[in-house]
């Protein structure tokens, strides 16, 4: 497993996302080197870490868009049956500010916006 922070985008294999519909309200979320955005040990804690690891189907690895307006979107996770969401931990906003599951009330540091990448 690799720990996901944020960090400024220069394109790297790593920081691009493909999303997945998985048909059943949620999606995957897959890096370029082919590992799933996941949430470690499948836990609904607030402050979970959430990391990349090989594919396996589990609730770890699906999550449900929720629309914030203007393309922006919160994240829930299936592992919390959606009342957790992918969280910047403390309200970083710097390179290297950890990527965490949290209680999800829409906050700014939970927003999340797709931007298409090449392949």
């Amino acid at each position: 497993s690799v720990n996901v922070e944020i960090g400024t985008g220069t394109g790297v294999a790593g920081q691009k996302w493909y999303l997945t519909n998985t048909g059943d309200g949620y999606i995957t979320l897959k890096n370029g080197h082919g590992y799933m955005l996941d949430v470690q040990y499948g836990s609904a804690d607030d402050g979970a870490n959430i990391q990349t690891y090989t594919a396996n189907g589990a609730d770890a690895q699906k999550f449900k868009l929720a629309s914030m307006g203007n393309g922006a979107y919160g994240i829930t996770t299936k592992a919390s049956v959606d009342t957790k969401a992918l969280d910047l931990y403390n309200w970083g906003s710097s390179d290297g500010t950890n990527v965490c599951q949290w209680t999800y009330y829409a906050a700014d540091n939970q927003k999340w916006i797709f931007e298409p990448c090449g392949n």
